[in-house]
């Protein structure tokens, strides 16, 4: 039975910390490389909207530089395509005046490899060290294979996130469907009325006041001699 596909632990509260635990997870993913590397991560999300995270400031203006001129490492990757600027001393035909302004940041090298998201999208992944030669071509294959990996993780992250979400809300709403139905009973016991015409004249004193009829019904159940009784919703 084959061993199941490693997956990273990205689980935050927003999508931004789940980016930053990534790009924390790919610079440890590549303890051999000597000398300072630093790692941004680039997800455009709608039309004019980037999402981006990283370990310094500095590699996320070098990455947010290349996305907006469409032109470099970083634009590739977006486009589904990894690439490599390997030394500072080797002239890319590709891209010839993308090495003065990686130096003025400090950088002699970069390596960007897609991550291939759900819907067609596709984010970047972008490490930048300080020193030459250090993205070999075996370097280059795990972190193409890394970009596999992240790209799952960060998808199972966003998909839990939006599952907790759910829940709250179907929690809350449950929750605010127990208070109406408990406040209409002390109004039918009050009036004698049917559970319809008590939840009219919820709705009547919700409207009348501009506010939701929970909160009309919250306010009944505070106002109640003994104060609020519990609710329990089992979710």
């Amino acid at each position: 039975m084959p061993e199941p596909a490693p997956v990273l632990d990205l689980r935050a509260e927003t999508d931004e910390d789940s980016l930053y635990l990534l790009t924390l997870a790919a610079v440890s993913s590549l303890p051999e490389i000597a000398g300072s590397v630093e790692c941004a991560v680039t997800l455009p999300r709608r039309e004019w909207e980037v999402l981006m995270s990283g370990t310094s400031d500095l590699a996320m203006d070098v990455a947010r530089r290349d996305q907006e001129s469409g032109h470099g490492p970083v634009s590739r990757a977006l486009a589904g395509q990894p690439a490599f600027i390997i030394n500072g001393y080797t002239t890319d035909t590709r891209w010839p005046a993308y090495w003065e302004p990686l130096a003025d940041a400090g950088y002699r090298s970069i390596a960007s490899v897609p991550l291939m998201l759900e819907g067609g999208r596709v984010a970047a992944l972008t490490l930048l060290a300080d020193q030459d030669d250090v993205f070999t071509p075996s370097v280059q294959r795990r972190l193409i294979a890394f970009g596999h990996v992240a790209a799952t993780s960060y998808a199972m992250a966003a998909e839990l996130r939006t599952a907790r979400a759910t829940a709250d809300q179907l929690r809350s709403a449950m929750q605010g469907r127990t208070s109406i139905d408990v406040a209409c009973g002390v109004i039918m016991g009050q009036n004698r009325c049917s559970y319809e015409d008590a939840f009219q004249m919820l709705a009547k004193a919700s409207s009348h006041r501009n506010v939701k009829v929970r909160l009309v019904a919250e306010s009944i159940l505070t106002d109640l001699p003994g104060g609020a009784p519990a609710t329990h919703f089992k979710g």
